[in-house]
């Protein structure tokens, strides 16, 4: 895990509500489906302005609270021009690496995430934007804003 701060980066796509009680049931859960919609929708081909870089994102943002309240999630790509895009600036990151199969490998990094937060001092969440970054087949970097 590493500290790194994000200057600007853009991120469109498409997006749902819900809640970590929510997507700990498979009958209620909204993220998985999320992909699979973005996926079978082939969303990336009908997004512009995208940057060049391959990778894909999963965004969560206007949290009303902590891990128990609601959040947006966002499935997307980054681009080039803020229209319709989630708008990153200017944020610290605790960045969480963790190599394995997905889906599986990020359920285990967000139990990790969760675990280091409610068991070290060091670090502070901010619950304003954290992301998931996709860029190889089997790994996936969380970023997790910070105080």
């Amino acid at each position: 895990m590493k500290v790194k701060y994000i200057k600007k980066l853009m991120i469109s796509g498409i997006s749902i509500t819900t809640n970590n009680t929510n997507e700990m049931n498979e009958e209620t859960q909204k993220i998985a489906p999320l992909w699979e919609q973005y996926d079978k929708e082939n969303i990336y081909t009908k997004t512009f302005n995208k940057s060049n870089d391959s990778s894909f994102y999963g965004v969560y943002s206007n949290y009303t609270s902590d891990l128990n309240g609601d959040y947006d999630v966002t499935v997307g790509v980054e681009v080039t021009k803020p229209k319709n895009a989630i708008v990153i600036e200017d944020e610290r990151y605790l960045v969480f690496t963790k190599q394995g199969e997905l889906p599986e490998v990020a359920f285990k990094a967000w139990e990790e995430i969760w675990d280091y937060f409610a068991n070290n001092s060091e670090y502070e969440r901010k619950y304003t934007t954290d992301f998931e970054k996709y860029s190889k087949e089997d790994e996936i970097e969380i970023y997790i804003s910070i105080k």
